[in-house]
């Protein structure tokens, strides 16, 4: 398992490299207002991605290994397409997609509702490496379409990025559809409204989870749109982006552990993996965030361009949340992996109401320190909740938490073989 976790580290630090170079990008040829408007038609396409989990979600990881693959497949791209149409819709008409970009939403967000699918079926069937090779191969392309018709193409503007999503997304899509397609056994329709039962009974709680969580991330956006401009949509987003990026570490380990914990009964097994992954993420988050947080306002404004020269303060504000939600997201693969994803939206909707209660406090008149402020308070409290829900139903102690001088080794070695550090 610390092989695939490795490896699943490896390719996200590989697409947080690649990342970086895209936002970069972005950010000294379209500046900040083209920045923002690219965060806000993301953010569309995410809701309705949200939306499409709750058949084509994390359900499909849980129950890949128990039911019947055609069983899930069938329902999961029916459902895509009927959220891509209908949800595109609504967001459209309460105003939320920026002008001009409602077709480009709705078939950009099928495409990747439907790699999605096929990603998340494989993860469920613990093709670790065929899940982190998708994902690496769509941020490739994605950045390789960008530079074309950057600078082949010489174009500046918004649609250079819509473009190089329908290509990188399109290709992505075949290659994963042809990796399920031997899982794809015909099966008799007949016997899948049981399954499609099961998969709403345990897709609906994971998923108003994470619609609370994405909107605990991404909701200071639109009170910023409102309050201060999109040009700040801009630069919060490229701070938060980066800020975000550390999360590779644990998003990497709860790939694999969900995975492992959807494998398995081993109720005990679990916790302790649980915590062990745990301690690793949180240390190896804390030097992460340590390593980002000296790097000098002028090296940002020197790589994004002066209209981006402040986003150091941002990064600062948000620190604190960060590392607790580097907890969160292992606690989440826990809870889920369990069958017990209730944890993590009552967890989410704590946060949400931080979000929405501080928000529309603090930014009107702290601007984007007051955004960075919020989502550290709301990613703290929503972790504090499923720490004390972890506590009670594992019985550990206290101590258990604690560092030993055998763990802090393994972490050490961990990250040598991560970036391949000789003694």
């Amino acid at each position: 398992m610390i092989r695939k976790i490795i490896a699943t580290i490896r390719t996200r630090v590989l697409i947080a490299v690649g990342t970086l170079l895209i936002v970069t990008l972005n950010a000294r040829f379209l500046g900040a207002a083209n920045v923002g408007t690219i965060s806000l038609i993301i953010l569309s396409i995410t809701i309705v991605q949200t939306v499409n989990n709750f058949v084509g979600g994390g359900a499909l990881v849980y129950l890949s290994p128990r039911t019947e693959i055609f069983n899930l497949f069938i329902p999961s791209y029916i459902w895509a397409i009927l959220t891509s149409l209908i949800v595109v819709i609504i967001i459209h008409l309460l105003g939320l997609i920026p002008a001009g970009f409602f077709v480009h939403v709705m078939i950009l967000s099928l495409l990747l509702s439907l790699s999605s699918i096929n990603c998340l079926i494989l993860l469920g069937k613990e093709r670790i490496k065929s899940y982190n090779n998708i994902n690496l191969l769509q941020l490739l392309l994605l950045l390789g379409f960008l530079l074309l018709f950057l600078f082949v193409g010489k174009r500046r503007d918004v649609m250079i990025y819509v473009y190089s999503l329908y290509i990188s997304n399109i290709l992505v899509f075949l290659y994963g559809l042809l990796l399920i397609f031997p899982y794809l056994k015909l099966q008799r329709l007949k016997g899948i409204l049981p399954v499609v039962k099961e998969i709403f009974r345990y897709g609906t709680v994971m998923n108003i989870g994470n619609i609370f969580q994405l909107f605990n991330y991404r909701l200071s956006y639109y009170f910023m749109e409102t309050f201060l401009g999109r040009a700040s949509v801009g630069i919060y987003s490229v701070g938060a982006q980066l800020s975000e990026g550390i999360w590779i570490i644990s998003r990497s380990i709860s790939v694999v552990q969900y995975a492992r914990i959807s494998n398995t009964d081993d109720r005990n097994y679990a916790i302790r993996l649980t915590l062990n992954l745990i301690k690793v993420a949180s240390v190896m988050t804390l030097l992460s965030l340590i390593i980002l947080l000296v790097l000098p306002a002028s090296f940002f404004g020197f790589l994004f361009g002066k209209e981006f020269a402040g986003i150091n303060i941002v990064m600062v504000t948000l620190a604190i949340g960060i590392l607790m939600l580097s907890v969160s997201i292992i606690l989440s693969s826990f809870f889920s992996g369990i069958g017990k994803p209730v944890h993590n939206a009552i967890g989410s909707g704590i946060g949400l109401i931080f979000t929405i209660v501080l928000g529309l406090l603090f930014i009107p008149r702290f601007g984007i320190t007051g955004a960075g402020i919020v989502a550290s308070i709301s990613y703290s409290v929503s972790t504090l909740y499923q720490f004390i829900v972890f506590i009670r139903y594992s019985k550990l102690k206290a101590s258990d938490f604690l560092l030993k001088k055998e763990e802090l080794i393994m972490i050490r070695n961990e990250f040598r073989l991560i970036f391949m550090i000789k003694s």
